[in-house]
């Protein structure tokens, strides 16, 4: 089945890094192809054609600009007529609202993948509403659940992200310990996360900052995306700075070496303000044998269990700097929940197992289409 993903393209997340793993693992392969038409050139793009994926490229759009909505439209109208795909899949409200009609009027089967119960502004999810989906795939129980009625009749299915296991790199932690300057046998604390509050940036550094000394440090990876990005991450450094944490937190900025700098780590803590509609970066961090702490919101419980992490209530610093404190102190505790991460990881990295998941979904889809013509 040919699927072509219809996205933006101008921002780097949980998304991308999805659609990243798709490029290479559905590259002309059954049971899924996958294609991209992206509008944004940059990180993505280049991503996905380093990957392997092939990218249509729709040029850029603003919604206030009619010309290069109906110029994208156009190429995307073409681009779908040029063969035939099983079903075009949009990311996002936006995408939906800029292109739901288009999709639809080349016959072509129109599916949302929900990627949190509400990714866009209200007027922007009524204008994605003009395009009834054939199909809404949620990226969690949660999400499928929090979205409640707003779906209307069109069907939908849970279906998480496809990921695959990281291979684990030799001498990786020496390497990467060894570049940043961090001691051998420094608890390292990391985070991985686009620079948005809810992440939970902020009572990060609050809980360290009431860490007694010893021997841990933390990493914050990740860069501003955007002017309010900008923003929050100096704010971040600032606070740093005056919590007397310069020395311990390092802001390594947007890296593409995520993966490896996880082998690098010892924990991976994130403790959302807010619900996390899937949680890809936990997935990431089992993976990558690291205990996650995080708040007990949104998809974390359907992740994360205590053999392999901490759930904690959301908003509470000084609980979180009490899980930290006993995860540093405890090297058996951790050893113990590292084995059990990698193991609990395997359930979401079965990469062919999710495919194989999605396409009997979309093929679902595909056979209605066919029915109706």
């Amino acid at each position: 089945m040919n699927v072509l993903h219809v996205h933006s393209g101008n921002m780097f997340g949980g998304v991308e890094r999805m659609l990243q793993t798709l490029a290479p693992a559905t590259a002309g392969r059954t049971p899924i192809s996958s294609s991209f038409a992206l509008c944004f050139e940059g990180r993505v793009s280049e991503t996905l054609h380093a990957a392997g994926g092939e990218v249509y490229p729709l040029g850029p759009v603003r919604a206030r600009r009619i010309g290069e909505i109906r110029r994208a439209r156009r190429i995307l109208t073409d681009t779908l007529r040029t063969e035939e795909w099983g079903a075009a899949i949009v990311h996002s409200a936006w995408a939906q609202a800029i292109f739901g009609q288009t999709i639809i009027g080349t016959g072509t089967p129109l599916v949302r993948w929900l990627h949190a119960p509400q990714p866009g502004p209200r007027w922007l999810e009524y204008w994605s509403a003009r395009s009834t989906p054939a199909l809404v795939l949620c990226n969690s129980r949660y999400t499928c659940s929090a979205v409640g009625t707003g779906l209307g009749d069109v069907p939908r299915a849970v279906v998480y992200p496809p990921a695959a296991a990281h291979a684990p790199q030799r001498d990786a932690r020496q390497t990467i310990r060894k570049a940043l300057g961090a001691a051998a046998d420094a608890v390292v604390i990391v985070i991985s996360a686009r620079m948005e509050s809810w992440k939970g940036h902020e009572l990060l550094l609050e809980s360290l900052a009431a860490l007694p000394g010893g021997r841990w440090e933390a990493w914050v990876i990740g860069g501003p995306q955007g002017h309010s990005e900008r923003r929050y991450f100096n704010a971040l450094v600032q606070r740093a700075d005056t919590a007397g944490l310069g020395a311990r937190v390092r802001f390594l900025g947007q890296r593409s070496d995520v993966s490896t700098l996880l082998e690098a780590s010892d924990i991976y803590c994130q403790p959302n303000r807010g619900p996390e509609p899937f949680g890809l970066s936990f997935v990431e961090a089992l993976a990558a044998g690291l205990p996650v702490v995080t708040s007990r919101l949104g998809a974390a419980p359907e992740i994360v269990d205590d053999s392999c992490g901490v759930l904690v209530d959301a908003g509470l610093p000084g609980a979180l700097t009490e899980v930290l404190s006993q995860l540093i102190q405890h090297d058996d505790r951790r050893r113990t929940m590292s084995i059990a991460a990698r193991e609990r990881s395997r359930q979401f990295c079965d990469l062919p197992g999710s495919l194989r998941h999605l396409a009997v979904e979309l093929g679902r889809v595909s056979v209605t289409a066919t029915a109706r013509t």
